[in-house]
């Protein structure tokens, strides 16, 4: 199992109009020591999926599905897919009943309760797509009570005799509840029965910057500017660690060192910076607990070239010294391309391309990706003119149906107008979303 991965993930912010559809059935695996780049214009739901990640979600919004498994336990991981199988199996056959009955209810007469109960199976149906945690455990019952009678019987044998058999098959027992019982599920550990956040839990309070932190988008707006920017790093070191001020100073003094801010800037406020040393600082204060993950939102955003370029060297200079695991989110291919292992393109909530960062760029699957890079410059090859995407991204409270990127794609046919695409692996690892990516694929990727 990777280090984090998000299965099947909603995410939803209810507004007046209706519900905004962010996040929807997004999946993204990230290896430990990995760099995945999260790329995809402003609006299309990054930094939702990041606040997703880290659960820094605002207050209208909720998780209707999915998982976000992080921090890999090898004697627990290898368990999961048998259990995944086994639920999966059970939900189909339910999947298959409510469709029967939803093409019973479609071709009866319509009445207020005949619509009332279309839509009912219709959220039915999209729950068990992306079933939560909750929803595993319920599908894997019998299991998790077998389990648990035997970690029972096992226990209580352990303690009358101290057989290395018997600890063998409890630790394997316990595993094995470990997996069938969804654990390490970052959802689950905040999320209400309908669907809101819990704003505090201890444990996601033990996970949040010590295991997974987040270098926010604006680092202008980021820190308090009342306030010296080391006392704010020392601030957060304390909330999580027993130092003493001296030890946490020590600290800041040495992540200084570490993204290239003179030490003797420790005590200036956040106006006494420039753009690129807040951007170090916030970077400063995201390594400060030494991390499994760190998301960047925009690192270079109000960056001028010169000094995006420089935190970019840096990031990729400070990721292979700490062997960190980064997700960096930009609307600039250009800006990942040069950090990034991997490259995941996102548009209207979806994932719509992922790939080894060479791949995207050199047999690109999806319209969507064919436009993003045709709308940045390349110094290597053939002068060309630079070509916009024609529109905008569309409104996620009423997205686009069949393929939600047809409105903008000069690929589109029929079939895009009205069956949503499913995603097309033509060769290990690189995936789209796509009616015709075999067919680019075939053809040697678009804009060839």
């Amino acid at each position: 199992m990777p280090l984090l991965s998000v299965r099947n993930l909603r995410t939803y912010f209810r507004v007046r109009q209706g519900w905004v559809k962010a996040v929807d059935n997004v999946n993204l695996d990230v290896e430990a020591g990995e760099t995945v780049g999260l790329v995809g214009e402003s609006g299309c739901g990054k930094t939702t999926l990041a606040y997703s990640i880290t659960q820094l979600l605002p207050s209208n919004a909720y998780i209707f599905g999915g998982q976000i498994l992080f921090g890999a336990n090898r004697r627990v991981d290898r368990y999961r897919p048998g259990y995944w199988k086994i639920a999966f199996d059970r939900i189909a056959k339910d999947v298959q009943a409510a469709n029967d009955e939803l093409n019973r209810q479609r071709s009866a007469d319509s009445t207020g309760s005949t619509l009332e109960h279309i839509q009912t199976l219709e959220k039915e149906i999209e729950s068990l797509a992306t079933p939560l945690s909750s929803t595993y455990r319920g599908y894997l019952k019998e299991e998790i009570g077998s389990l648990q009678k035997t970690v029972h019987e096992l226990s209580s044998r352990l303690e009358s005799a101290n057989d290395p058999t018997v600890r063998d098959r409890l630790r394997e027992a316990k595993d094995r509840l470990g997996a069938a019982s969804q654990e390490g599920d970052l959802v689950d550990i905040v999320r209400r029965s309908d669907g809101r956040l819990r704003e505090y839990h201890p444990k996601l309070n033990a996970v949040r910057w010590k295991q997974i932190s987040i270098v926010f988008q604006g680092a202008m707006n980021a820190l308090n500017p009342v306030y010296t920017v080391g006392n704010q790093i020392v601030e957060a070191i304390r909330a999580h660690e027993d130092l003493t001020p001296d030890s946490a100073r020590k600290r800041v003094e040495d992540l200084y060192r570490l993204v290239g801010i003179p030490v003797d800037r420790i005590d200036n406020f956040p106006h006494e910076y420039s753009g690129g040393m807040k951007q170090r600082a916030m970077i400063a204060m995201a390594l400060a607990l030494d991390p499994k993950l760190v998301i960047m939102d925009e690192p270079t955003t109000a960056l001028d070239v010169i000094t995006a370029a420089k935190i970019m060297d840096e990031v990729l200079r400070i990721q292979k010294a700490m062997h960190m695991t980064i997700i960096i989110i930009s609307h600039d291919v250009s800006v990942v391309a040069k950090v990034a292992d991997r490259i995941a393109v996102m548009y209207a909530g979806q994932i719509v391309e992922e790939s080894q960062t060479e791949q995207v760029f050199a047999r690109t699957l999806h319209p969507y990706t064919e436009g993003l890079l045709n709308a940045f410059p390349s110094i290597s090859g053939e002068k060309r003119r630079l070509e916009a995407i024609p529109g905008s991204p569309p409104s996620l409270l009423t997205p686009p149906s069949g393929c939600r990127f047809h409105p903008r794609c000069k690929y589109a046919k029929d079939v895009c107008t009205t069956d949503p695409p499913p995603y097309v692996v033509p060769e290990p690892g690189h995936r789209a979303l796509c009616h015709f990516s075999q067919d680019f694929f075939t053809q040697g990727g678009l804009g060839r």
